[in-house]
């Protein structure tokens, strides 16, 4: 059920959502690099929970937002899920 709760939130997010997370962590993205993200996620129905997809992700956001951001973005999603004792669904 929290997985499904995850997906959820992920596939209903905007690009201003995206930007103003990404400021939060202090991830460099723009409303049309966010908008293509969540475009790509839609599109490819990425699951965060599958190793191959978040590579699949990760390749996607250094090839067109940066390798700087992919790696912050990874290293976030580490710590987060660290945090709120969900490491273990990754």
């Amino acid at each position: 059920m929290l997985k499904q709760l995850i997906r959820s939130r992920i596939y209903s997010s905007t690009p201003q959502e995206i930007v103003k997370y990404g400021k939060q962590y202090g991830i460099t993205i723009n409303q049309n690099q966010a908008s293509q993200l969540l475009s790509y996620i839609k599109k490819e129905s990425i699951d965060p929970f599958s190793e191959r997809d978040r590579s699949k992700t990760y390749r996607y956001v250094e090839k067109n937002i940066g390798p700087k951001e992919a790696r912050q973005a990874d290293q976030l999603l580490q710590q987060l899920a660290k945090q709120y004792n969900l490491d273990h669904l990754l």
